[in-house]
């Protein structure tokens, strides 16, 4: 069984391609090539830093907490701030109703948002990132079961 941040990152992906509709299901857990034009608008997500503390109350566990980034890609146009809107209120839409990611997580909580323009593709693009804090629970001899 994969560890549970993958996990995690797998739920908050399913999560995405079925409650950000305006991104067409272009959700990426991994992307090794850039984005091109014809790709957007698309979201990935990525982990991040990840803390973890020893909690000990019978079985010994660690209380864990990941950062995920959730990027949102558009066209840069005239338009692009009420875009990346918009697929913002879907992101968060989408990932506070599943607060709990299906019991894998004990919480997900936005923790900022940055906005930015990128001229870096074929065409530039504008880029959300929003950052989550998850925060999860394991068996320090078992990394993909989450308690």
């Amino acid at each position: 069984m994969p560890h549970v941040r993958q996990q995690i990152r797998d739920r908050i992906a399913s999560d995405l391609k079925t409650g950000v509709p305006l991104v067409r299901n272009r959700v990426y857990t991994s992307r090794v090539y850039p984005l091109t034009a014809s790709d957007l608008p698309a979201v990935t997500v990525h982990t991040g830093t990840e803390t973890s503390s020893l909690m000990a109350m019978g079985t010994v566990t660690l209380t864990r907490s990941v950062s995920i980034s959730v990027d949102a890609y558009v066209r840069a146009t005239d338009s692009f701030d009420n875009d990346v809107d918009a697929i913002c209120v879907q992101i968060e839409d989408a990932l506070g109703g599943d607060f709990r990611l299906g019991g894998i997580a004990k919480d997900i909580v936005l923790t900022g948002t940055e906005i930015d323009f990128s001229g870096e593709a074929e065409q530039p693009v504008g880029i959300a990132r929003l950052t989550f804090d998850v925060r999860y629970v394991t068996s320090i001899e078992d990394a993909s079961t989450a308690r």
